[in-house]
């Protein structure tokens, strides 16, 4: 639990922004351009990381919330969050935070934090463009370890003012602030953040935000069931799953996709090819990207997980 003088700082003062110049609150589609003056606003120590306006993974669809990680190890740097690994391209969130409670924003497009996963109000597997990510240094201790066990409270306190600027700045209340463990617990085993109990965490976030007036409504999307529940497929995918989704491509729609190679690597060919198909399947959101609409529509055979690669998982350890 938080101590007395650390729940007192989660309390938000709308007179202390006075004289600055925030965005409008409200929904937003696309990169948030305003990440940074949001941050300075809520009073966070920030770093800007360089390069951090131009880096990214493409662009946001619609901005539904912030999805919170711990990076597997106290050490991690924003500059291993920017850049990624050998097998993962950074960036690998939007925001780290460290133990002393910098908060550095790296990146403004998309970055793959996310992976697949569920939640109500959350397109399956499209956690990546809808959720600003916070990566917090921090080795997460055990699953079953106490509430804040092995967290500064200053890293903990730029996490909540973290998430409440953001909800804010969108209209959310602190519902929209998720754990990855909450999103991707099921379908890829995770349990980040660490040492977190979420029903506490969004308790404090929402003391910081304060009153909404006009809340955004919360989305509901139909969840897949089934299957394909887990597909993500995108540029820069590998692995015997991309393998089979060519391979059906390429026999099955010989007039636009019968020169594509069968080499398991998801690049510019293979996402003309899918784009392809959406564009002549009705019903289906042309972006590239092989989600289980279109892999239900494709019929996909899925790969068992055991043999597929890790994606999009962002773990240091």
């Amino acid at each position: 639990m938080c101590s007395s003088n650390a729940h007192a700082s989660f309390l938000f003062d709308p007179a202390s922004a006075k004289g600055n110049t925030l965005p409008q609150k409200g929904p937003w589609t696309g990169d948030p351009v305003w990440l940074a003056d949001v941050l300075r606003a809520e009073g966070v120590r920030l770093v800007e990381f360089p390069g951090w306006r131009d880096r990214g993974h493409g662009d946001f669809k619609d901005i539904r919330g912030v999805m919170a990680h711990h990076t597997g190890s106290d050490n991690a740097s924003a500059a291993s969050i920017a850049y990624g690994r050998p097998d993962l391209p950074g960036p690998l969130s939007q925001l780290h935070i460290a133990r002393d409670g910098t908060v550095t924003v790296v990146a403004v497009g998309v970055a793959w934090h996310a992976g697949v996963g569920m939640y109500p109000w959350l397109p399956t597997n499209m956690g990546n463009w809808h959720m600003i990510g916070i990566e917090c240094a921090n080795s997460g201790t055990s699953p079953t370890a106490p509430h804040r066990r092995n967290w500064p409270d200053v890293q903990y306190d730029a996490l909540v003012q973290c998430c409440a600027a953001v909800n804010r700045r969108l209209a959310q209340n602190s519902s929209r602030t998720i754990g990855h463990k909450e999103y991707a617990g099921r379908a890829q085993g995770k349990w980040d953040p660490g040492a977190i109990n979420m029903d506490i965490l969004r308790s404090d976030i929402q003391a910081r935000i304060g009153t909404i007036p006009n809340p955004a409504p919360t989305p509901r999307p139909p969840v897949p069931v089934g299957e394909f529940a887990d597909v993500l497929l995108f540029r820069g995918s590998e692995g015997p799953q991309v393998a089979q989704l060519q391979r059906q491509l390429k026999n099955g729609y010989p007039a636009y996709a019968g020169d594509l190679v069968i080499d398991g690597v998801y690049g510019p060919q293979t996402e003309a090819a899918v784009r392809e198909f959406q564009r002549r399947t009705r019903g289906l959101k042309v972006d590239g990207i092989v989600g289980p609409a279109t892999a239900a529509a494709l019929n996909l055979s899925v790969v068992s997980p055991a043999e597929l690669p890790l994606m999009a998982d962002n773990e240091t350890d």
